[in-house]
């Protein structure tokens, strides 16, 4: 019983800090990201400074780890958003 219970929290502790580092990691592609765009429009402040983490930096950080991920295509990004169903060739 005791032996479980340190499995346990073996388990949570490890997976405690695979998460921590994969949100650093994604923070800091983040703020990469922004600086670079921040270079680019040196002539308009940003209002909002706070960083937006995106699916993009997510999926660098655990590309780092060995993870792939791809996000799921929405209806809006679909190419065929807009056209009419009947004249769909799917």
């Amino acid at each position: 019983m005791v032996l479980g219970c340190f499995r346990i929290r073996l388990v949570a502790v490890a997976t405690q800090k695979f998460v921590a580092e994969v949100a650093t990691d994604a923070l800091q592609q983040c703020k990469a990201r922004q600086a670079a765009v921040v270079k680019d429009k040196r002539d308009k402040q940003q209002k909002d400074k706070r960083p937006i983490l995106t699916i993009e930096d997510l999926s660098k950080a655990l590309h780092e780890y060995g993870v792939n991920v791809k996000h799921q295509e929405y209806f809006a990004d679909s190419p065929l958003t807009g056209i009419d169903p009947a004249s769909r060739e799917e």
